[in-house]
């Protein structure tokens, strides 16, 4: 079965959002030698994908805002830290299939959908 390996985000203020991923969820980043404006999210050990980010000019695609899930332990304190980081809640708290979900934005608009396994 094919599946997600990697996912790739766009940004005009790549600086920016990577700082937003790291503040927010606790990523690390690592600035790639080439191309000289991407970076490399690690978000952790055991199940799950890593991410990588490049300036907008540099992509041989149009800029496009993307969507990911991410597992979260505690939608409501991630919340916040996407809050204090930039982010933006774009509503309230879904309840849905026995877990919690909270779509919201990082600084450059791309969707996030938090999910709290319940």
């Amino acid at each position: 079965m094919d599946r997600i390996i990697h996912v790739k985000i766009t940004s005009d203020s790549p600086e920016k959002v990577t700082e937003f991923y790291r503040r927010s969820f606790g990523w690390k980043v690592m600035k790639f030698p080439n191309p000289p404006d991407a970076w490399r999210l690690d978000s952790g050990k055991g199940p799950g994908i890593n991410c990588s980010v490049c300036r907008s000019s540099d992509s041989p695609l149009d800029k496009q805002h993307i969507s990911m899930a991410i597992s979260v332990e505690s939608i409501e304190e991630t919340a916040k830290l996407v809050e204090e980081s930039g982010g933006k809640i774009l509503h309230d708290v879904i309840y849905a299939f026995g877990n919690t979900y909270l779509y919201c934005q990082d600084p450059d608009g791309n969707v996030l959908c938090l999910v709290q396994f319940d």
